[in-house]
C-alpha cells in the first residue's frame, strides 16, 4: 500500500509542477503581449509628437507698428526657437528653449528662456494641436490677449 501511495503522491507532484509551469508560461505570454501593446502605444505617441516638428507662423496686429510676425520652430531634438518681429526696423526678439509632446492632453508644452535685465526667465506655453495649427491654450496669460495665438505650419523650405 505504501508503494501505491507514493506513486499517487509522485503523480500529484508531477501534475502540480506541470500546472504551475503552464500558468507561468501563460503569465509570461500575457506579460509579453502587454509589453508589446505598451510599446506600440509609446511608438504611436512619439510619432504623433514628432509630427509636430516644423515651423509655424502667425501675423498679429501690434501697437505702434503695422503688425507683428511670430515664427515658432519645433526641432526634432526637442529644442525650440520663437522669434517675434515687430516690423519696426529692429532685429526680431528671439527666445530659445525646448518643447515636449504631452500625450495625455494631446498638446505641445513649450518652454522658452529669455534674458530680462541679466536674469534668465523661463516662460511656459501650452499649444493644442489641430492638424497643422497650434493654438495657444492660455493666450491672455502669455500676453497675446483675448484674440489668442494660432500658429500655422509652413511648408518645408519656407
Amino acid at each position: 500500500m505504501s508503494k501505491k501511495w507514493m506513486g499517487l503522491c509522485s503523480m500529484a507532484v508531477v501534475f502540480m509542477l506541470v500546472g504551475v509551469g503552464g500558468c507561468s508560461k501563460k503569465k509570461a505570454e500575457e506579460a509579453a503581449e502587454t509589453e508589446a501593446v505598451e510599446e506600440v502605444a509609446t511608438d504611436v505617441a512619439q510619432s504623433v509628437g514628432m509630427a509636430a516638428v516644423g515651423t509655424y507662423m502667425a501675423q498679429l496686429p501690434a501697437v505702434g507698428s503695422p503688425s507683428r510676425m511670430i515664427m515658432l520652430s519645433l526641432n526634432g531634438d526637442n529644442t525650440a526657437s520663437m522669434s517675434v518681429d515687430l516690423g519696426n526696423n529692429q532685429a526680431p526678439v528671439v527666445e530659445n528653449g525646448s518643447w515636449a509632446w504631452n500625450e495625455t492632453a494631446s498638446v505641445v508644452d513649450l518652454t522658452l528662456n529669455r534674458d530680462v535685465s541679466g536674469t534668465m526667465v523661463s516662460t511656459m506655453m501650452t499649444f493644442a494641436v489641430n492638424g497643422d495649427t497650434l493654438s495657444l491654450s492660455n493666450p491672455a496669460d502669455a500676453g497675446y490677449g483675448d484674440g489668442g495665438l494660432q500658429l500655422v505650419r509652413q511648408p518645408a523650405g519656407q
